[in-house]
């Protein structure tokens, strides 16, 4: 609850699951696939509570502050960037600027003006994101993920004092990340196992930057290789720039998976030794 808080006071926030495959990370995210356009269930996942507390906290601001949610939902296939509200197959571009930052260019972006409108469009973003984003069968995973997908909240909030606009833009990403599998165990092939390579590609990249900020928050000097990865440049704020960032870090209960269960607990160890330095995106009008 708290990064929402901060999201809604204009700071960035992001919250990813990590781990293996079939370790329950889509589970985490969105919650049981039969329930995606039921609101107000109790096994919801963190993105439609984050969506519904967000608007809760936005509900609570003061009347003379106006406020814009929008929402948008990606994921990032074999190296290439597809909009999961866009039922075509052209990839996306990221872009970076000094004001926006790092971002996907061309996406469709989806309003939000209050919680019903957050239960409709976590049917509408689930639904659409199952039905475009890539998904198969595997040894480990009957719906195994093939992809990684950000779902990103922009929120934008206006208040006027003294006849000047203050205006605050936060974003605030929910990053159901593809398992690291083993093509022994997964019994992968053909496409599956070209898309298996990529996946650990990505992760072994996002594993580097992590290992990469530990060691600069250690007080030494390292080159964080964020361009290594179309996942690590999109989520390079997220990482180790302006960003509250919560990691949740899914293992498995199988003694077959102890190896990679271990690997994801030394990974989210890791990751707590980095802090980042979080500051409001704010800009003023006359």
């Amino acid at each position: 609850r708290s990064i929402v808080e901060q999201c809604v006071r204009g700071y960035n926030g992001t919250i990813f699951a990590y781990g293996q495959t079939g370790s329950g990370k889509t589970y985490t995210m969105q919650g049981p696939t039969s329930i995606m356009s039921v609101g107000n269930h109790p096994l919801r996942g963190i993105i439609p509570r984050c969506l519904e507390y967000c608007m809760f906290q936005l509900k609570k601001m003061k009347r003379d502050l106006k406020y814009l949610c929008k929402a948008s939902y990606i994921e990032i296939y074999n190296e290439a960037i597809f909009d999961l509200l866009d039922s075509s197959a052209t990839s996306r571009s990221i872009r970076e600027d000094i004001k926006r930052g790092v971002y996907v260019d061309g996406v469709v972006e989806e309003s939000i003006h209050n919680p019903e409108d957050a239960y409709k469009a976590c049917g509408y973003l689930f639904e659409q994101g199952a039905h475009n984003r890539h998904t198969s069968a595997t040894a480990m995973n009957t719906e195994s993920s093939r992809s990684h997908t950000v779902l990103t909240l922009t929120i934008q909030s206006m208040a006027l004092v003294d006849g000047i606009n203050h205006i605050r833009e936060s974003r605030f990403n929910l990053v159901d990340l593809a398992g690291s599998e083993r093509q022994k165990l997964a019994n992968t092939e053909g496409q599956r196992l070209k898309e298996a390579g990529n996946i650990n590609k990505s992760l072994s990249c996002l594993g580097s930057v992590i290992n990469a900020l530990g060691e600069i928050a250690a007080g030494h000097s390292r080159y964080v290789h964020y361009r290594d990865s179309r996942l690590t440049f999109l989520l390079k704020d997220s990482l180790g720039g302006n960003s509250n960032t919560f990691i949740v870090a899914n293992i498995s209960p199988s003694a077959l998976c102890y190896q990679e269960s271990l690997s994801t607990l030394r990974f989210a160890q890791r990751a707590k030794m980095i802090k980042n330095k979080v500051r409001p995106r704010s800009k003023i009008l006359s």
